[in-house]
């Protein structure tokens, strides 16, 4: 009887399996090259959060507003040089009225100190803003007093007696004040300052005045020099 040969063949893979080597668990640099894609994304979330934490918004309690760079003479012309961003405690800030990107080249109403927050009543960008509707803006030259034209002044303005005459006035007296409590806005120097045009220079003084003096004010302004004196 021959033998039997399942148990033989059994026994065989038997042995077969049991000579296989173990399955080695994969290398740490196989698995992050396995999974690349999510370290990248991982990574690419770490810096965008970096990056967010550097670009927050200005500190609770404080706000980003327009600031005077560098000291501004009255009437100059605003530009992006003269002014900068920072973030100011909202309690060093007045209720409204802050200036925004639109001021840069509007000229500044009064002198300007750096590190001022800069409102639009600094500037010329709101001059008619304030203005009572019985009243008119004008600028004109002014010859004589012009050092008094500070903004917010009260002035009258003195015109040459010929210049501001009337037909069938008496124009002997050299003189005659032409409006009574002109208040000054902006007053400003033009003109290059190099020593061959020195005396081509001019102060623009910007005055509101009642409406029915302004045709008066410009038509004597255009006829002969002006000049203001303080209102008692």
């Amino acid at each position: 009887m021959p033998p039997r040969l399942h148990r033989h063949h059994s026994h065989t893979h038997q042995g077969e399996r049991s000579a296989q080597p173990r399955r080695r668990p994969p290398r740490p640099s196989l698995l992050l090259w396995r999974h690349r894609h999510l370290v990248v994304a991982v990574c690419l979330g770490a810096a965008i959060v970096v990056a967010l934490g550097v670009l927050r918004p200005a500190p609770e309690g404080r706000r980003e507003v327009l600031v005077v760079a560098r000291p501004v003479n009255a009437g100059a012309v605003l530009t992006e040089a003269d002014l900068e961003v920072r973030a100011v405690a909202q309690t060093a800030l007045p209720a409204d009225g802050l200036a925004g990107a639109d001021v840069v080249g509007s000229r500044a109403a009064i002198a300007l100190e750096e590190g001022t927050v800069l409102t639009t009543s600094m500037t010329s960008a709101a001059l008619a803003a304030a203005l009572a509707p019985s009243e008119r803006l004008v600028q004109v030259p002014i010859d004589i007093g012009a050092q008094l034209a500070e903004p917010g002044a009260r002035v009258d303005i003195v015109a040459e007696r010929s210049a501001a005459a009337a037909p069938g006035e008496d124009a002997s007296e050299s003189s005659r004040v032409i409006c009574s409590g002109a208040r000054v806005v902006l007053a400003q120097v033009e003109g290059d300052d190099n020593q061959w045009t020195a005396q081509t220079k001019v102060t623009l003084v910007t005055l509101a005045v009642p409406a029915v003096d302004a045709s008066l004010i410009v038509g004597a302004a255009t006829n002969g020099a002006l000049g203001i004196v303080l209102s008692p």
